[in-house]
């Protein structure tokens, strides 16, 4: 008779979870099936229609993108992990005017059941596909729309009632809710928390989704918000036409903005106590421009003119119209360095004329000579595609338990930083509270010194500017040359310098963000400088040591 084997219950026991492992392991790959087929039996809201163009499986390290089809965004994303990438066309009959619209969604194997959004950039149409390619390394399903067009940053010429509309608002709408359809189908359960990241226009659209649909998001990383587009527009063609007052050896040109940002960190650099080539408190600069202006003593071209004054004042103070309506504020003292990219050369009479002669005007001869206020009051009423984010009372949002994390770089020359100031300013009010910690439970407002709009810093500068923000780790890799195109290069993983991580973590365990160490790198890519940046009002306070180091400064 054979001899009975006993096995010990211990070894029982793992064989049974080997065996329950591998079964919910093949259950998995059955479930994620990275075909079109996949997709075909979405339960779609009334009226909406869709079609997967693609559903590609990615390799570890792999790429994916459109390419040089895609206007906007004609880089793809690369290094990504192993993933489905799909690619959907929306038609929504229901809506008026008719909506038409694509979006990506990158679904990596190693999934932790959340979802990321990520925006767009200016005017751009496309899929951001660089952008996207941050997400999955967090093990985050990440998706992005077209805005309803395909077209380079600054064309504007694509703009009809119905594209409008899309760019506005309604193709990231309808993205997030199918993107989130497509993602449950996809992995078989339901999706944990959905998160928001996107600078610029990017901003805009996260917080005009925040204000039409609470839902949406849980939490929200939120930088340079171009939310104001029916004052901003007007307000850069304004500057526009000051400039063009002039011309010649009169007029206010590139040359004129690197001598007065040159002069503006000269002057406004120690305001903080220090001198570290960084205009940290430029609120409290009140700038001589009497040291500026040409003389026998101090000649052209290293000075300034009278008219040249005149001109700088005109684009630091807000715009208000001649009958005393508010429409935009001005840019802050250290913004100079690339005011050029919208007040010279062909900047001039470019997309912000666009803006007016395609958006407001349906004018293709009209001339931003022709600017006066009216431009501004019109823009005001028309409101074009209702793009504007300013329903500020966002109390629905709080009320779930949303959050929100704004940053804003101080010498950001493209939006200025006092509209995130005003925008702050303006939810709390609307909500009926102190605009001075009235909403740290649940909105925080970052602001970054010596930072330039959404990412870097001017070599005179190099202040510390990255903390995994919207689309700074692959400008990083992409312009610098070095990373791994998501998170801080060297510290993934560390919340401490990762503005998304402590932003989950704010969500999901309640932890609020007290600061962010930002980084900066010399072009070799080492280190150079480390700094936290503050939950407004706080600033970043020097204590002791190194002024290099972040453990050497303090949030107060």
């Amino acid at each position: 008779m054979a001899k009975l084997m006993l096995v010990p219950l211990q070894a029982l026991l793992a064989l049974l979870l080997f065996a329950l492992t591998n079964a919910k392991v093949l259950q998995d790959r059955q479930t994620r099936q990275c075909t079109k087929g996949k997709f075909s039996s979405l339960t779609l809201p009334s009226g909406v229609s869709i079609s997967i163009e693609q559903a590609v499986s990615v390799a570890n390290n792999g790429t994916f993108g459109e390419g040089s089809a895609d206007k906007g965004f004609p880089s793809n994303a690369t290094g990504l992990p192993k993933l489905c990438a799909v690619i959907v066309s929306v038609t929504n009959t229901s809506a008026t005017p008719q909506s038409k619209y694509r979006f990506g969604i990158f679904l990596p194997d190693t999934w932790n059941s959340k979802i990321l959004t990520v925006g767009s950039y200016s005017f751009a149409g496309g899929i951001n596909w660089p952008l996207m390619g941050e997400g999955p390394h967090y093990q985050l399903a990440t998706l992005s729309t077209d805005n309803g067009h395909n077209s380079i940053q600054t064309d504007l010429s694509w703009a009809t009632p119905a594209t409008l509309y899309d760019w506005g608002y309604r193709a990231i709408h309808g993205s997030v809710q199918i993107g989130k359809l497509v993602t449950a189908a996809y992995y078989g359960q339901t999706i944990a928390r959905s998160y928001y990241s996107g600078c610029s226009t990017a901003g805009r659209q996260g917080l005009k989704e925040i204000q039409i649909s609470p839902d949406s998001f849980d939490g929200a990383l939120i930088g340079a918000p171009a939310w104001d587009t029916k004052f901003l527009m007007p307000w850069i063609a304004k500057m526009a036409w000051d400039v063009l007052q002039y011309s010649g050896d009169q007029q206010f040109g590139a040359t004129q903005m690197t001598y007065l940002q040159a002069q503006v960190l000269a002057q406004c650099d120690g305001m903080d106590g220090h001198l570290d080539n960084i205009v940290s408190w430029p609120e409290q600069c009140n700038l001589n421009f009497t040291q500026l202006l040409c003389s026998a003593s101090n000649p052209s071209p290293d000075c300034l003119n009278q008219n040249q004054i005149t001109v700088a004042n005109q684009i630091y103070n807000n715009y208000v119209t001649s009958d005393g309506t508010f429409i935009h504020n001005g840019f802050e003292l250290s913004s100079e360095s690339t005011w050029s990219s919208l007040l010279s050369g062909s900047a001039l009479t470019g997309f912000d004329a666009d803006y007016i002669r395609y958006w407001l005007y349906n004018n293709t001869s009209w001339n931003i000579t022709q600017y006066t206020d009216q431009v501004a009051l019109d823009s005001i009423r028309i409101n074009p595609g209702q793009a504007t984010a300013d329903s500020f009372n966002i109390n629905s949002f709080k009320a779930r338990g949303g959050k929100i994390m704004m940053y804003h770089g101080l010498s950001d020359g493209t939006v200025p930083t006092k509209s995130s100031s005003y925008y702050y300013n303006q939810t709390a009010k609307a909500l009926g509270v102190s605009s001075i910690g009235g909403l740290n439970d649940f909105f925080r407002y970052f602001q970054v010194p010596g930072m330039l709009h959404c990412f870097g810093s001017d070599t005179n500068v190099n202040a510390p500017w990255m903390f995994a923000g919207g689309g700074q780790a692959s400008f990083l890799q992409q312009y610098y040359g070095f990373g791994t195109g998501y998170s801080v290069p060297g510290l993934q993983g560390n919340s401490n310098y990762d503005a998304l991580l402590q932003l989950m973590n704010w969500v999901e365990n309640g932890t609020a963000i007290s600061q962010v160490v930002a980084t900066a790198w010399d072009s070799a890519g080492a280190v150079t400088r480390q700094r936290p940046i503050c939950p407004w009002p706080q600033k970043a306070t020097y204590v002791t040591g190194n002024i290099n180091l972040a453990t050497s400064w303090k949030c107060a």
